[in-house]
Order: structure tokens, then C-alpha cells, then sequence
């Protein structure tokens, strides 16, 4: 599980990061700027609620595929359990940590390969009819075991 959200990057005045909202306005150079970005996000856009997601699951490609595949299904069903409408659920599943280690000693190549074991996934949720908080309530438990 990937336990450091935290991210440096350069922005200035066009940046919509809002870690700089609570600082006056000033002439000089764009700073670096530390600050933690959540895992779970929701956002109202026009009449639909949108909530992010990204996490990690520490176990193979396989098994990480057929984890989520429940966990959206979850996540569907809670919504529509509140009346909610699915308007799309949405991720994207990539592996990490496939790796292969060579060794040649004279001739012959020795290699060592070691399956991934850990995967990260981002997706979002579209969905309608229910409250921002229902939807972050639905997404946090969801992916409660994935979450730091």
C-alpha cells in the first residue's frame, strides 16, 4: 500500500491546486509548495456528483483485477441503494513491480524474475440523486482496506 500521498510541484497563478488559495497575491517567482492531496475526492460539476479515487492493492494483477471489479460493483449498489443514478464508475488498473534480474557468470545468463505484487488504481464515480457526503461515505468504505 502506497502510504505517502504527499507531492511537490511548481505552479503559479493559473494553478487550481488551491494549496496557495490562503496566501496573498504576489510578483515574485512561482513557489514550491508541500501539501497532502487526499485519496477520495467529491465535487459537485453542474448536476452531477464526481468522486475520485486512487489507491493501491498489494497483491498480483489477477487478483487485484478481480478485487475491484467487486468493490465498483460495491460502490454501484450503495449508490443505487440510495436512489442514486450511475451515470458511469469508472478505473484504471495498472500492475507494478514486474521485474527480472540477470546474472552471468562465463557464458550463461542466470535470471531471477519476480512477478509484480502491487497495483495502482485510479478511476472516478459520475453519479446522481444522492449528497456529496453519501458518495464520499460510500467511496471511503468501499476502499477502506486500500486507503492510508
Amino acid at each position: 500500500m502506497n502510504t505517502d500521498h504527499s507531492k511537490h510541484h511548481h505552479h503559479d497563478e493559473n494553478c487550481s491546486c488551491g494549496c496557495h488559495d490562503d496566501h496573498p497575491e504576489s510578483s515574485h517567482q512561482p513557489e514550491q509548495h508541500h501539501h497532502s492531496h487526499h485519496p477520495i475526492t467529491v465535487k459537485i460539476h453542474d448536476t452531477s456528483l464526481v468522486g475520485s479515487y486512487k489507491f493501491d492493492i498489494d497483491t498480483s494483477f489477477e487478483e487485484s483485477e478481480t478485487i475491484l471489479d467487486g468493490l465498483l460493483k460495491q460502490v454501484s449498489q450503495q449508490v443505487t441503494a440510495l436512489g442514486g443514478i450511475i451515470g458511469h464508475i469508472k478505473a484504471l488498473l495498472n500492475a507494478q513491480g514486474n521485474s527480472c534480474m540477470f546474472s552471468i557468470t562465463e557464458d550463461e545468463s542466470d535470471k531471477h524474475r519476480t512477478a509484480g505484487s502491487s497495483c495502482h488504481v485510479e478511476g472516478v464515480a459520475i453519479v446522481f440523486g444522492i449528497l456529496p457526503e453519501q458518495l464520499e461515505r460510500i467511496l471511503n468504505k468501499a476502499f477502506n482496506l486500500y486507503l492510508d
